[in-house]
């Protein structure tokens, strides 16, 4: 009996489909992801003219860190003595000295223009010294985001327990300051010489108050057993394995990670729904190339009413026979 067949020849399907896979993934795939060195180190203070140091000294630590985008060091007791001996290869974040300086490579990474420190307290001191943290906004591939480089206490009233409460201390006067800076959202990066060894490594009562709070370690130094740390925002990066450089002339071990932005197209400005594609318009043989067809009826757009019986009234099989798919019956 008649019937409406629609089709288009069997070779043109796969390379339609072909050209619509092909938009597709390239809207959908994941973006262009540069990574930064971001580089965790001690640089251990007696390197500094404030206490024995010298240029040679700091001209080696140069060379180590001059091979990061990014740096938060500890007991970095002079950020100009640190800025001269890089030569102009990394850049300061301005007054986030001492003893947590911040850097960064021009032409990779830029200073946004907020910096300083902050002390954490009388009761997450010790007794060799204030304790402090350092933050500066920074911004890479296009998007911003937060370094905050900290030294937390050891030994003494930062024994055992009671350095776990002292380094929780220091670990919410931290996030309380990303709260005042508007960063709550927005990428940040902690580097730190926790001390964690002072109340169990990972499990240290600051470390976890990170982890359970937006954090997860994306790097470890393996001073003491592991007290170095790179901390991540929760979502917002992906991370390389560590990889730990040279020691001297500090006496902790320098240790670096990759990371990059974790995000996709849909991310920085593209639709979050998949777009609507277009259907192509069907391609066939001219109709008079057609058989069966019923009265010369044809409806356009690659349509006709077909005598269908002798296909089995199937009209896959009926475009078949002439080497075309069946769209619509």
């Amino acid at each position: 009996r008649p019937a409406a067949a629609a089709a288009v020849p069997l070779q043109m399907a796969p390379a339609m489909l072909q050209r619509r896979s092909d938009v597709q993934s390239k809207l959908w795939g994941e973006a262009d992801a540069p990574s930064m060195t971001v580089l965790c180190w001690n640089v251990l203070y007696t390197n500094f003219n404030c206490c024995g140091g010298n240029s040679e000294r700091r001209r080696q630590l140069a060379d180590v860190i001059a091979q990061a985008d990014i740096a938060g060091l500890q007991e970095c007791l002079s950020e100009d003595e640190m800025q001269q001996a890089l030569s102009g290869r990394l850049e300061k974040a301005p007054s986030t000295d001492k003893f947590n300086c911040i850097f960064y490579k021009p032409g990779v990474v830029g200073f946004s223009g907020i910096s300083g420190r902050q002390y954490l307290g009388d009761d997450a001191r010790d007794n060799y010294s204030e304790r402090y943290f350092s933050y500066a906004k920074l911004s890479f591939a296009g998007r911003d985001f937060w370094l905050l480089s900290t030294h937390w206490c050891l030994d003494g009233p930062c024994a055992g327990s009671n350095g776990g409460v002292r380094h929780r201390r220091s670990a919410e006067r931290m996030l309380q300051k990303r709260k005042e800076l508007g960063a709550e959202g927005v990428p940040m990066i902690i580097t730190a010489d926790a001390n964690s060894h002072m109340d169990g490594y990972d499990q240290d009562d600051g470390v976890q108050y990170l982890l359970k709070n937006g954090f997860e370690i994306a790097g470890k130094g393996p001073m003491a057993g592991g007290i170095d740390y790179i901390f991540v925002s929760i979502g917002d990066w992906k991370y390389s394995r560590t990889k730990v450089g040279v020691t001297d002339p500090s006496d902790h071990p320098s240790f670096s990670v990759q990371l990059s932005f974790n995000t996709k197209v849909s991310d920085v400005g593209a639709s979050p729904e998949p777009p609507v594609l277009p259907e192509a318009p069907p391609i066939c043989a001219p109709f008079e190339q057609w058989p069966s067809v019923d009265g010369g009826v044809t409806c356009g757009a690659c349509k006709a009413l077909v005598q269908s019986e002798a296909y089995g009234g199937r009209c896959d099989t009926y475009c078949e026979s002439f080497g075309h798919v069946c769209l619509s019956a």
